[in-house]
């Protein structure tokens, strides 16, 4: 667990490599109406072969971009960045891994009988 404490959480920024591969790669797309879509990279294709070798380390990163694409006009709207989600989904784990640190040690342990 000190390992993880010891590392640099810090996210990258997005840059136009990460852009122009949400842009050909997005295997989500939602209709937000008035012809506008979301276009996003799931984590499942974040983590292929082609988009780790087009992106390196950034690769993982690039699921959290999100883009607002206007179909009339066929240019981007907004980007979206959710790297802030990144920071409470690091807390969820954290959390999880706390319920392992409980001084249960002092209890005798439970056997499994099949």
């Amino acid at each position: 667990m000190n390992r993880l404490l010891a590392q640099n959480w810090q996210v990258s920024p997005v840059s136009a490599a990460m852009i122009s591969a949400v842009l050909d790669f997005a295997d989500i797309h939602r209709d937000l109406g008035g012809g506008r879509t979301l276009l996003r990279l799931s984590p499942e294709r974040a983590l292929r072969a082609d988009i780790i070798l087009l992106l390196g380390r950034d690769a993982e990163r690039a699921a959290d971009i999100g883009l607002v694409w206007n179909d009339r006009e066929d240019q981007i709207v907004r980007i979206i960045d959710d790297a802030a989600l990144r920071a409470s989904r690091q807390a969820a784990w954290e959390e999880a891994f706390d319920l392992f640190d409980a001084d249960d040690r002092d209890v005798a342990p439970h056997r499994l009988c099949a």
